[in-house]
């Protein structure tokens, strides 16, 4: 799924500050949530990498995931590819066990509309974050996936968490009013429009979402969209456009 999420996350640690033309800041600890199977971690890395020329950066990164397995996906991927002050673990974004004021940034790249309660999420973010910390996200306002979907399952709507009428964090209002509640200034707000093109093979990509989607495309209704990609774009090469949405806050500094 790089080849979907890692665009976004590019945008995400660049509007963050943690991509050229920034660089992580000195002592940056790091919350990767939600973290899959460390697209995020790959992109900091090697950016880090290539432009301290194999010295040592000390920024440190924490790769959380409520699922093991892509929590042991990310280790395995730490340990084969030798990435310095980085770990993998367990964590619930509903709940993260971590101490107030810890983290200079928290990123959630494409997470946030699959967990339950945005609000939560949010506030416990903005817990965890240190005063003068960074919050990043990437959210999906017009999937590139969903138009194909539409077309061929029949009674497919758009899911709630899509909906920008619905959705917590479809929108960019809703968005900016999400992190309002939980007490980001609104002058700290940033939401940018991303318009992505996703050129990918069919069997590949329809392969990746239905197991991204699990259950939901395992039936009747997956093979039925799998059968319109063949049929539409064929077996080789085809592009699909999306919008996203890349958003930052900052926590206040303290009073």
């Amino acid at each position: 799924m790089e080849s979907i999420s890692g665009a976004p996350a590019r945008a995400m640690l660049v509007q963050a500050g943690l991509l050229p033309p920034a660089n992580p800041p000195s002592g940056a600890l790091i919350l990767d949530n939600a973290c899959g199977g460390g697209v995020v971690a790959w992109e900091l890395h090697t950016a880090v990498g290539a432009n301290f020329e194999g010295k040592n950066h000390d920024m440190k990164l924490i790769c959380g995931d409520l699922e093991e397995t892509m929590v042991q996906k990310t280790r395995d991927r730490v340990a084969a590819e030798g990435w310095p002050n980085t770990e993998a673990m367990v964590v619930d974004a509903q709940a993260p066990p971590f101490p107030d004021n810890h983290f200079t940034h928290v990123v959630m790249n494409m997470g946030l509309q699959v967990i339950p309660d945005n609000p939560l999420v949010i506030r416990e973010t903005y817990r965890i974050l240190r005063p003068g910390g960074i919050l990043g996200t990437t959210t999906g306002s017009e999937p590139s996936w969903l138009p194909t979907m539409l077309a061929s399952i029949p009674g497919f709507t758009i899911p709630p968490v899509l909906n920008p009428s619905t959705g917590p964090a479809a929108s960019k209002p809703a968005l900016e009013k999400l992190l309002r509640d939980a007490g980001f200034p609104a002058e700290s707000i940033t939401v940018t429009e991303l318009v992505t093109e996703h050129v990918d093979e069919v069997p590949r990509f329809t392969k990746a979402l239905r197991k991204m989607f699990g259950a939901a495309l395992s039936s009747e209704d997956g093979d039925t969209w799998e059968r319109y990609m063949k049929e539409t774009y064929g077996e080789g090469e085809f592009r699909l456009t999306g919008k996203l949405l890349v958003t930052t806050a900052i926590k206040p500094m303290a009073p």
